[in-house]
């Protein structure tokens, strides 16, 4: 009996233990006075999200795709869109690469950095973020106003709540 006691004990330790584990999350937070986190979400090196969005003069859907780096920050690696116009790529630069497809145009291969996203969402041009399969309406999350996207370091037990919802 208290053989199996000093092991609900030590398992007890390692679950508390564990939510002191550093890892890296994509956070969106509402860039008002009270920076509100809205979402939180584990990823790691590898992990891609998307961002899609009404193009606020063109009108039309942009759809931007980034990864998470070695070293946790945010990279652009491609923009698709369905116009050439105002605020919207036009040519490639370096290694990027520009090309028609079937719904648009692609910029591919672009390798841009970001430390932060600051996005400008309102329910009239929708705004959504994809991540590990989950789509979420950012104006649903915070209402229409400037987000700000970015990795920072949090604890385990930090993550269990955003875990549990649905």
């Amino acid at each position: 009996m208290k053989k199996r006691y000093g092991l609900l004990i030590l398992a007890g330790f390692l679950a508390a233990a564990a939510g002191f584990i550093p890892l890296c999350a994509l956070e969106v937070r509402e860039s008002g006075e009270t920076g509100r986190v809205v979402f939180l979400k584990r990823v790691a090196p590898g992990d891609t999200f998307t961002l899609s969005f009404i193009h606020s003069v063109e009108k039309s859907e942009v759809t931007d795709y980034f990864r998470i780096d070695d070293n946790n920050r945010i990279i652009l690696y491609q923009t698709d869109f369905s116009s050439l116009n105002t605020g919207l790529p036009a040519v490639a630069s370096g290694e990027e690469v520009f090309r028609r497809t079937d719904r648009g145009f692609r910029l591919s291969n672009i390798n841009r950095a970001f430390p932060e996203i600051l996005l400008r969402v309102h329910e009239d041009y929708g705004g959504t973020l994809s991540a590990g399969g989950r789509v979420v309406s950012l104006p649903a999350l915070a209402g229409n106003g400037l987000l700000r996207i970015s990795t920072r370091r949090v604890f385990a037990w930090e993550l269990l709540p955003w875990a549990l919802r649905v």
